[in-house]
């Protein structure tokens, strides 16, 4: 599947447009609920990198699942920079890439791509190794990257792979995140370097770090996890025990800790611990509310225990957090306000 046919199909989908220059191509898309735009610079034949911004809840994916007889796709090498990215993939595997996170697959998206963040960036890979062993056969001559390996390491029988990216990793993926400040040509000619020399450290990392992705889960079971985020978070206040959630949706305790775990990457209960958290920093900060009716409001009725959980979260006390927040904002009014004292 070469990288115009994916770009041919994209622009058939209401509300995506394309813009064309000499060095890339960029999709645009503009719909009710957001927008985003991925641009795309094509390095060798065969092998595509996309800058990917999102401010939206969903994109559309292009419809491939109409033709039975593809089941694979390009490589695809995604890294997230920011936000989270959700798909069901083609063989009915849900699976999700986060901050700090890559993934590989030759595995296309079923519908569309959710981000429940609304706000995702990212970088993403197109490798088309029929057209590479064509057209681009120096690159394993000269540089012995054999990409056929690649995918023999990270997705051996159609798998994909997700984990924390490794460190040496990361230094290229961050060089190349920050090229697309740079003008072309010249940052095209660094893009082709960088991308050399990542494919060909995949390729050699004795210690491959084991892959996160998530077990297999049906659109269903990911939609009751998706439900029972709604109602735990809806009101911090309230507490749901997992045997009354799983009565709601007729599943045993046991399933629908599992479809969460899978969904979210965390058990029900630090999830959400980590949202009440978030939310009672958010009322120390921005609020003059005392601690205990924010505890209160994130369903502490006890607020020794609550700054017990919130002291293990960030390192110090409510009274401690919220002196710190105002010293900050203390701080960073009167550098706005007096930029030369």
């Amino acid at each position: 599947m070469k990288i115009d046919d994916i770009i041919r199909k994209c622009i058939e989908i209401p509300g995506i447009s394309i813009k064309r220059s000499d060095f890339s191509a960029e999709l645009l898309m503009k719909a009710k609920e957001g927008k985003g735009a991925m641009t795309f610079f094509p390095l060798f034949p065969g092998l595509t990198i996309a800058y990917i911004f999102v401010n939206s809840p969903t994109w559309a994916a292009p419809n491939f699942c109409e033709d039975s007889s593809i089941e694979k796709g390009p490589l695809l090498l995604n890294y997230c920079v920011t936000g989270r990215c959700e798909i069901i993939l083609n063989n009915e595997n849900f699976v999700y890439v986060k901050d700090g996170e890559i993934s590989l697959t030759e595995r296309f998206a079923q519908k569309q791509y959710v981000y429940p963040r609304r706000i995702y960036e990212g970088m993403e890979f197109f490798v088309d190794t029929d057209t590479l062993t064509a057209e681009s056969a120096w690159i394993q001559k000269e540089f012995g990257i054999d990409f056929h390996k690649i995918i023999e390491l990270f997705c051996p029988n159609g798998n994909t792979y997700i984990s924390t990216v490794a460190p040496e990793v990361e230094e290229i993926l961050t060089k190349l995140w920050g090229l697309l400040d740079i003008a072309p040509p010249f940052s095209i000619f660094q893009m082709k370097v960088y991308v050399l020399a990542l494919f060909s450290l995949l390729q050699s990392l004795n210690d491959i770090p084991p892959s996160q992705a998530c077990t297999f889960f049906t659109e269903t079971q990911v939609e009751i996890a998706k439900r029972v985020e709604k109602i735990i978070t809806s009101d911090l206040r309230q507490h749901h025990p997992a045997w009354e959630l799983a009565a709601q949706f007729f599943v045993s305790e046991t399933s629908l800790k599992n479809y969460f775990r899978g969904v979210f990457g965390q058990n029900i209960s630090i999830y959400l611990r980590e949202m009440r958290m978030k939310k009672a920093a958010d009322l120390l900060t921005t609020t003059k509310l005392s601690v205990a009716t924010i505890a209160e409001k994130v369903g502490y009725m006890n607020q020794s225990k609550f700054a017990s959980v919130f002291k293990k979260q960030f390192d110090m006390s409510p009274l401690e957090y919220r002196r710190h927040k105002t010293l900050d904002l203390q701080k960073n009014y009167r550098i706005r306000e007096y930029p030369n004292i």
